[in-house]
């Protein structure tokens, strides 16, 4: 499904009754549609998803995301994708066009509830990738390991690299910026620190040319949202199949921009991924 521009809809109940019978008589769902949205969890009844038929109260409030946006997690092997595990984590190459941890109006097209299923056991978030981004990525078995390995990011603790593919070469060295706070993207960055700015720091190690454009190796010091796309635009280097920030859509798309993680280390561990560019 696409998005629409009428797309969530908010309701109380004047009177107690049956989810469904309710929402049809509010919207036009047919059966199948209906289904569809109680799988996915994009129906909250008092803020709260609702995956199968319930009954609902006098007052009840009911909000529908109608067309949720949709990810391919049918074409993974998500067994495949698992390069690591042990009783604490378990290390995947994250397949790019597909998000995280649940959405707001998707709770099931994810790589957490996806690989939930694919191991049968419940899985925690410890870091995040972009949708469109690929690579390395790591979620806890234990709510014990996912505080811990928190515990080792924020002491910096934890190395990332991430390889990117640029029309021009970025400089090398470090890069020090400013992103002004906000929830909105593309994010705002300045070369100078002032009130409501965030420090993002990377680090260009290497670049070489490849396939017509510039592979750049990156090590990423701060971990703001957008962090590497917004600097890299800034530098004005912008990363290809990112055109929110400027980059242009050739081998790539929205779907898939050219940025993948592609080293993580801590303790005695350390997990290397090679990007497969498309040609």
């Amino acid at each position: 499904m696409a998005n629409h521009p009428k797309s969530t809809h908010h309701f109380l109940s004047p009177k107690p009754g049956i989810l469904s019978d309710f929402l049809k008589s509010q919207m036009s769902l047919d059966e199948d549609h209906l289904k569809s949205l109680l799988r996915l969890g994009s129906i909250f009844v008092n803020k709260e998803r609702v995956f199968s038929e319930t009954e609902i109260k006098e007052n009840d409030y009911i909000r529908v995301h109608s067309f949720p946006k949709r990810y391919d997690v049918e074409s993974v092997d998500w067994k495949s994708r698992i390069i690591f595990e042990n009783d604490a984590f378990v290390v995947i190459n994250k397949p790019a066009g597909i998000p995280v941890p649940p959405t707001l109006d998707n709770s099931v097209e994810n790589v957490s509830y996806q690989l939930t299923q694919t191991l049968g056991i419940p899985l925690y978030v410890t870091q995040r990738l972009d949708v469109p981004v690929s690579g390395l990525l790591l979620l806890a078995k234990t709510q014990n390991f996912q505080s811990e390995f928190n515990r080792f990011l924020r002491k910096k603790r934890v190395t990332k690299h991430y390889r990117a593919l640029t029309p021009s070469a970025p400089p090398l060295g470090l890069h020090t910026h400013f992103m002004e706070k906000s929830l909105w993207a593309p994010k705002v960055l300045h070369s100078t620190p002032g009130e409501n700015r965030l420090e993002c720091q990377l680090e260009i190690l290497k670049t070489e040319a490849i396939h017509g454009l510039f592979e750049s190796e990156i090590h990423l010091l701060t971990g703001r949202t957008h962090q590497i796309r917004s600097q890299l635009s800034f530098l004005k280097a912008p990363i290809e199949g990112d055109t929110t920030y400027g980059g242009k859509v050739g081998r790539f798309s929205h779907r898939r921009i050219a940025l993948h993680a592609s080293l993580l280390a801590f303790k005695d561990f350390q997990f290397i991924s090679v990007p497969n560019w498309p040609t």
